[in-house]
């Protein structure tokens, strides 16, 4: 049994891996300055006006990378991605205007994140930069990036809320998020409570 999780460990780590070294997007095209005043009526009360969020169960936006803001904000305006309160503010934003509130928030700086239980970052870190081979865990940092930034489409995870992670691992776990790479529920699945709390710890302790 653990020779067969071996093999699919390192299956999926080398197939990420070439998704990772393959797939790129191209730059949006857009007015980040448009983006202002929607962001201040939209966005700021829960993920605050400059992207770095007041509240830990809400994601900081600053510094994300722009296409895979815009994909998520796509998934909750087409229902694909459920959620009551992202939902209603993007009725009736062109797509042009979710080109220019990705960038907005792509071009802001990220503030260090906050770290709640420094015990488990040493798990955290084994986890995210070796994966478990054991259970057929890859290592986060083949998508995600050794510093957390994110490669090519993949999201900054980087100094990112501890509780607002925990809640997405859980979603990934439980197929209540449906939006991003099929390959994250396959990982979440995979992990323990223990690990995903670790994981969460060890991302936001990332320099943003």
């Amino acid at each position: 049994m653990k020779s067969t999780r071996l093999i699919a460990s390192l299956g999926l780590a080398l197939c990420l891996g070439a998704v990772a070294a393959s797939v790129a997007a191209a730059p949006l095209k857009g007015d980040p300055a448009k983006a202002a005043p929607m962001v201040e009526e939209k966005c700021a009360g829960c993920h605050g006006p400059d992207g770095n969020s007041p509240a830990p169960n809400f994601p900081s936006l600053a510094g994300q990378n722009a296409n895979y803001l815009l994909q998520e904000m796509q998934a909750y305006k087409s229902l694909r991605r459920s959620n009551d309160m992202m939902t209603p503010p993007l009725e009736g934003l062109t797509d042009q205007d979710l080109i220019n509130i990705a960038l907005f928030f792509a071009k802001q700086k990220p503030t260090p994140g906050t770290v709640g239980n420094p015990d488990l970052l040493k798990l955290g870190g084994k986890l995210y930069l070796q994966g478990n081979p054991a259970s057929g865990v890859p290592a986060c940092d083949i998508c995600h990036g050794g510093d957390g930034h994110g490669r090519s489409i993949f999201p900054r995870v980087a100094a990112q809320g501890v509780d607002y992670s925990i809640d997405q691992f859980n979603q990934y776990a439980h197929d209540d998020r449906k939006s991003g790479k099929k390959i994250m529920r396959s990982v979440a699945k995979r992990l323990t409570e223990a690990e995903i709390k670790a994981l969460a710890e060890y991302m936001a302790s990332l320099a943003p």
